[in-house]
């Protein structure tokens, strides 16, 4: 059976009709008049849309609509295609069909030149013809979270499917309705929204930002997707998923297989159509849970990693305090409890054990002078008033900042003499880091404090768990909130 192209209205002039535009653009350059130099080519109208192939007849603005199986992009304006679009309309209510109607909102890239109001939120609009109501959109920041809505059919599912599989994400909007106020010699009038707005992807707030309305007398059933949205991915959607699903008539008078229509499907088939799209609901919904947790995690960790690997200063020092935190240790930030650089950077203590902790970096190889600095202030000490007794000292050392770390040498010293002379230890970064990376509490204690770190408490569940008494106690809560224990 030879299948026939699929009619569908374009509210937009044919391709031919922009390249002539754009010619002229750019032979006038600077001199163009105002109205020719704002025109702007729709997304729709470009000419690398093989609408043949996707299995569709453009009717484009200036053609017969009475046929047509959908509009695309339709305008409301006389003389930009609002005659083609009520034509579209009145053949669908005549046939008894659902008007299936995709617009897009927002404003595409390059139209810089429409005015804003600088007090509120860039907002954008879809007005509706034959009524007073609009579907307004707000701009939300970058990285809104969306989601597919509950309980969609099919086709709406599918939609909301390809949108969240859209390899880049467009600029979400926060779709509303919105009525009109008319003023006249006779006084104000106000026109409530019409109609029923129905989400397909929402924010974790609720506020849809793809929709569809429908219209009050059922007829017109019209999606709202960000302009962003490529049409060669809302095309396939519409032959393959919405035009079978809400105008069945249109897939038979184009001879399409009788497959693909619902209404002569088999309750098997039905059930198969039907369990499938439920899969690829789950799996995009999956697919979501998974890369969020993805990004917190990278968020919780970026702090920490960047400061062990690259560090210098108070950087380093905090990473280095926020990894001894993870594995339960108590830590004093001793610039901070003493008011200057008076001695070590940090007090770390667990088990009945403490330590003063110096961090140091270093972009080339480390100096010995570092490790002589912690004996310094292991010495100065128990001079300082009010200094608790303590057993040792430790050195946390970055070295050789200049070089990748998977490029650096693995251990700070390597000069005989001066390893024997050690009393104290020293530890890499990149040893803590490792450990830090691998979530081996265990290995973290031992850097600092040897094989006599012993756990705190009687279960191995405590042992990550040490009494914290120090400022930054709820950050390290945090820390071992997000951080697991072993």
């Amino acid at each position: 059976m030879t299948q026939l192209p699929m009619p569908v209205h374009v509210g937009s002039e044919p391709p031919e009709h922009w390249d002539d535009i754009e010619a002229r653009q750019q032979q006038y350059g600077d001199d163009a008049a105002p109205y020719l130099r704002d025109k702007q080519r729709p997304s729709i109208a470009r000419p690398d849309i093989d609408w043949g192939a996707l299995g569709f007849e453009p009717r484009w603005v200036g053609f017969d609509a009475a046929d047509c199986a959908a509009a695309l992009q339709p305008s409301i304006f006389s003389g930009q295609g609002a005659d083609e679009f009520n034509r579209f309309r009145q053949g669908a209510e005549r046939r008894g069909e659902t008007a299936l109607v995709i617009s897009p909102i927002g404003e595409t890239e390059g139209a810089s030149r429409n005015v804003h109001n600088v007090f509120d939120p860039p907002v954008s609009s879809v007005s509706i013809g034959q009524t007073y109501t609009s579907i307004d959109g707000r701009t939300i920041g970058k990285g809104a979270r969306v989601r597919a809505a509950s309980d969609l059919d099919d086709a709406d599912g599918q939609l909301a499917l390809r949108l969240l599989s859209a390899t880049q994400a467009p600029t979400w909007r926060s779709l509303s309705l919105s009525g009109a106020v008319l003023e006249s010699v006779y006084g104000r009038e106000d026109h409530p929204p019409e109609g029923t707005l129905l989400p397909i992807l929402e924010t974790e707030l609720g506020e849809p930002v793809v929709a569809v309305w429908i219209s009050p007398d059922g007829v017109e059933r019209r999606y709202v997707v960000p302009v962003e949205t490529s049409w060669t991915l809302l095309l396939p959607w519409l032959l393959e998923q919405a035009l079978p699903a809400f105008v069945p008539g249109a897939m038979r008078r184009a001879r399409r297989p009788l497959t693909s229509d619902r209404d002569l499907m088999t309750r098997r088939e039905r059930d198969a159509h039907a369990a499938l799209a439920d899969l690829e609901l789950d799996y995009a919904a999956r697919r979501i849970e998974l890369e969020r947790q993805i990004e917190d995690a990278q968020d919780a960790a970026v702090a920490t990693r960047e400061g062990l690997l690259y560090g210098t200063g108070q950087q380093l020092v905090s990473a280095v305090r926020a990894v001894f935190e993870t594995a339960g240790i108590e830590v004093v930030d001793l610039d901070e409890k003493l008011g200057d650089t008076k001695n070590a950077d940090l007090l770390c203590t667990y088990g009945g054990l403490s330590r003063l902790v110096e961090v140091k970096s270093a972009n080339g190889s480390a100096p010995e002078r570092a490790y002589q600095d912690l004996i310094r202030h292991l010495r100065e000490w128990p001079s300082l008033p009010g200094a608790s007794p303590i057993d040792g000292g430790a050195l946390v050392i970055s070295h050789d900042l200049r070089k990748v770390p998977l490029d650096r040498r693995p251990t700070p010293y390597a000069r005989p003499e001066f390893l024997l002379a050690q009393t104290e230890p020293v530890i890499s970064a990149l040893e803590l880091f490792a450990a830090w990376r691998d979530e081996d509490v265990e290995a973290i204690r031992q850097l600092l404090f040897g094989s006599s770190a012993a756990p705190v408490g009687n279960s191995a569940g405590q042992a990550g768990a040490a009494v914290v008494d120090v400022d930054a106690a709820s950050s390290s809560r945090i820390l071992r909130h997000w951080f697991g224990r072993r």
